[in-house]
């Protein structure tokens, strides 16, 4: 069961409903990872983001499948094995994605300053 929001979503806020989908720190990410359409276990979507939790990315999977975003495959076979894969929906987001990331690269020179600052501290 996935975690449920205290404060529901507000629907009469375009940005907060984009941002209700996304809001995860690993949502975008796994959305990147997903965007050529290929199926991915859990397993390697687990090593392409080594940074996260395991716990996390499960949690976030169980999430954007719930809102639509990927689809869940699961094979009747022992032992189990299931499979993400975006979804229409999921794909529509990535132009938003795709921004974020080149709003990155343009400035990722001054985090690079304040990050590296934070880590000698």
């Amino acid at each position: 069961m996935a975690y449920e929001k205290k404060i529901p979503v507000d629907l009469d806020c375009p940005l907060r409903l984009t941002m209700s989908l996304i809001e995860s720190k690993w949502k975008s990410c796994i959305l990147d990872e997903l965007r050529d359409g290929s199926p991915r276990r859990p397993s390697d979507i687990h090593k392409l983001l080594p940074e996260s939790a395991p716990r996390v990315l499960d949690i976030s999977l169980k999430e954007m499948v719930v809102d639509g975003l990927v689809d869940k495959k699961i094979y009747p076979e022992l032992p189990p094995r299931s499979e993400y894969k975006i979804t229409d929906l999921g794909k529509s987001l990535l132009p938003i994605i795709d921004s974020m990331m080149e709003w990155g690269k343009a400035h990722m020179e001054l985090f690079e300053k304040k990050f590296k600052n934070q880590m000698s501290l």
